[in-house]
């Protein structure tokens, strides 16, 4: 999942659907935005790693706080190993290095967010999931993803429809 931006409602329901799937760890791409946000995921009881987005603006306290509840941040990018396969975790803040990691072909799956855009694209071996976004006001969408690292497919799931902001703004 990625881009939350303080919408503690939005991480409630994509944990409730983690939980409900079976979820064996949670990536997180960026931009949660409040440290506040960790006390969501007290006795959720999965793993989950994140990475800083370009929003986030008190790093000591996001990781002071999510270390709490068991979680970790690793950075503005993080390389992880799941069920054999190796991933990359970003935000995507700067595309070109998005496009490079992808074409490095030295993940077999690359996990980004800052756009907002939900996607899954395959780039040679390497697979490229962008969740979507947790807020839902930038798309009118929030939404998340789950891989099945056996089978490397993603389940891309609605969580709801939402007035964008510039809707929002115009009343």
């Amino acid at each position: 999942m990625s881009d939350a931006h303080d919408s503690i409602q939005g991480v409630k329901d994509a944990l409730r659907v983690f939980s409900q799937k079976k979820v064996n760890l949670v990536l997180f791409a960026g931009d949660m935005i409040g440290s506040g946000n960790c006390y969501t995921f007290q006795g959720f009881g999965i793993p989950i790693k994140l990475v800083y987005g370009n929003n986030d603006g008190d790093r000591v306290g996001l990781q002071r706080e999510f270390a709490r509840v068991g979680g970790e941040y690793l950075g503005d990018f993080g390389e992880i190993e799941a069920d054999g396969l190796k991933i990359a975790l970003l935000h995507g803040t700067d595309e070109p290095l998005v496009k490079a990691v992808v074409a490095s072909q030295l993940y077999d799956v690359v996990v980004r967010g800052h756009n907002h855009r939900a996607e899954v694209t395959k780039h040679g071996k390497t697979l490229l999931v962008n969740p979507g976004e947790i807020w839902g006001h930038f798309t009118g969408l929030s939404s998340i993803a789950i891989l099945d690292t056996a089978r490397l497919d993603v389940e891309m799931i609605e969580l709801g429809r939402f007035k964008t902001f510039r809707e929002i703004i115009k009343g």
